[in-house]
């Protein structure tokens, strides 16, 4: 049984996402050393570009903007494609593929939070009450 929250009032299920987003981010940057054969240099600048994304979309998530929630949902499903495409194909360390795993179980959770009730009727409202 879900309560209610008072109207412009954040949803705790807003928050219990946000924190599934960064888990699956942690996971998905974990899963991605052993792909890193170009440097370090490489790595650094994809963990830049993934901690932008992840902190754009959680400050858009945050205060109820639907973007946010659209923008994830597409590139989980890029990703969730990539890696299914690559099943079979490309031979990966079993590491790899679980923490990836994981990260997809993450995102499910994730946007559950984000898609039902009460945490989708933060994104309903209108955005000026979510400042």
């Amino acid at each position: 049984m879900t309560t209610a929250a008072s109207p412009g009032t954040r949803p705790h299920q807003i928050l219990q996402a946000l924190a599934l987003l960064w888990i699956s981010t942690i996971l998905g940057f974990f899963s991605s050393f052993s792909e890193n054969d170009e440097s370090w240099a490489t790595l650094i600048v994809a963990a830049l570009v993934m901690l932008a994304v992840t902190v754009t979309l959680s400050v858009g998530l945050w205060r109820g903007r639907n973007w946010g929630r659209m923008v994830y949902l597409i590139l989980v499903a890029l990703s969730l494609a990539e890696f299914l495409a690559s099943w079979g194909v490309v031979d990966r360390p079993k590491i790899e593929v679980a923490l990836e795993a994981v990260s997809f179980v993450a995102d499910a959770g994730c946007f559950f939070l984000l898609f039902t009730q009460p945490g989708s009727l933060w994104f309903s409202r209108i955005p000026q009450e979510h400042a």
